[in-house]
């Protein structure tokens, strides 16, 4: 894609406000977007003023998952994507600030992998999120820690594998989501203000615990499926899936 999405930060009132900027590729994760977004969250983790961060997507999408297009010259760049997608999600799960996303439209594969890491998650009815990518040859199984530890075990091995995309009121339904409202943007923004005003280190011990109790703290839980997804990068089905179906777009 011409132009790769960006991440903007502003900070006001100890909540961090990140944005994906990128409207004309619905947000897509390049390499560089991810790799900035990770170097912005560990340089939050140091800011003891911070106790909120809010992510959201410029325009009609969150997050479109990610821009293969480097994958289709390069198979073994997969590995990268997969690898900082991995990190970003023990990053956002293990932070020390509540994470809440606010999901105006689409969040699928990567984009909705990262909706699976944060704490709270607010979304229009009509938002669109799963992991369509079997078709292209992907696995998702990178999610698979922070979404069942969102959903439970059942239903999350049902979208990853069914490729299914769910509206918002379905996200709310298993989990997914914690609120429904037709301007998640805003009304993720209250929710973000209102979070701010509790007590900085009440947040940060009670996030702490909620880690120990799901296997959080496990970087093997993380890790792991990272390291299965590794032989796809030189598995010759899954990259002539990916040449043939990417290359349509």
């Amino acid at each position: 894609m011409k132009n790769p999405t960006t991440v903007q930060l502003e900070i006001e009132n100890k909540i961090a406000f990140i944005w994906f900027d990128g409207e004309t590729n619905r947000n897509a994760l390049s390499l560089s977007t991810m790799r900035e977004l990770e170097s912005m969250l560990m340089e939050l983790e140091q800011d003891r003023n911070i106790s909120v961060i809010l992510l959201r997507g410029r325009g009609p999408s969150f997050c479109a998952g990610f821009d293969l297009a480097p994958v289709l010259e390069d198979s073994s760049i997969l590995n990268d994507f997969i690898g900082v997608l991995g990190r970003l999600l023990k990053i956002i799960r293990r932070h020390r600030a509540v994470v809440i996303a606010g999901v105006d439209g689409a969040a699928v594969a990567g984009g909705c992998a990262i909706v699976s890491a944060c704490d709270m998650v607010v979304v229009s009815p009509d938002s669109r999120l799963g992991y369509p990518v079997h078709a292209l040859g992907i696995s998702p199984v990178v999610s698979g820690n922070t979404l069942a530890s969102s959903i439970g075990n059942g239903p999350a091995r049902s979208l990853l594998l069914s490729g299914k995309l769910i509206d918002g009121i379905q996200a709310f339904r298993t989990g997914l989501a914690s609120m429904v409202d037709e301007a998640p943007c805003d009304a993720s923004e209250k929710l973000a203000r209102r979070v701010a005003t509790h007590g900085s280190h009440a947040l940060e011990v009670t996030k702490s615990w909620l880690n120990e109790l799901d296997d959080s703290r496990s970087d093997e839980r993380f890790d792991a499926p990272v390291e299965a997804s590794a032989p796809l990068a030189n598995d010759e089905e899954s990259m002539e899936l990916l040449k043939r179906r990417w290359g349509r777009r």
